[in-house]
């Protein structure tokens, strides 16, 4: 078994395209209208990790709840700080600015364009 993707609901999937990859890296593998359906689903994919998020749209102009049993997608990175520094010039919002833990982890929280929180984790040796 390997875990192959994460599916998330947008609500501009132009915009969120680019959010997670000219703003956070992630490269765009694959988008594609699903017949019947009156939806597009984009792949975008982790160039380290191989984990791929997948961002389904609905044409239908709903919105959504985000829910409260959603927490978060997180992300190794080598230095909090840094990564917050090449994000939030690039336009990224964030809802947590860097702070360690009382573990001495670092973190910080970012959000999408649908609002969706991207953790950030220092811990050099898996980024």
């Amino acid at each position: 078994m390997r875990l192959l993707h994460t599916m998330i609901r947008v609500e501009n999937l132009q915009e969120s395209i680019d959010f997670y990859t000219k703003k956070i890296g992630l490269d765009l593998v694959s988008q594609e209208d699903l017949p019947g359906n009156d939806a597009t689903v984009a792949f975008l994919r982790d160039p380290k990790s191989g984990h791929e998020i997948e961002l389904t749209y609905n044409h239908d102009g709903r919105s959504y709840d985000l829910g409260d049993g959603y927490g978060h997608i997180a992300f190794a990175v080598e230095s909090v700080d840094d990564t917050y520094e090449e994000w939030s010039s690039r336009g990224v919002d964030f809802s947590l600015l860097p702070k360690t833990m009382k573990n001495g982890t670092r973190i910080a929280f970012a959000v999408d364009p649908t609002g969706y929180k991207l953790e950030l984790i220092e811990r050099p040796e898996e980024a």
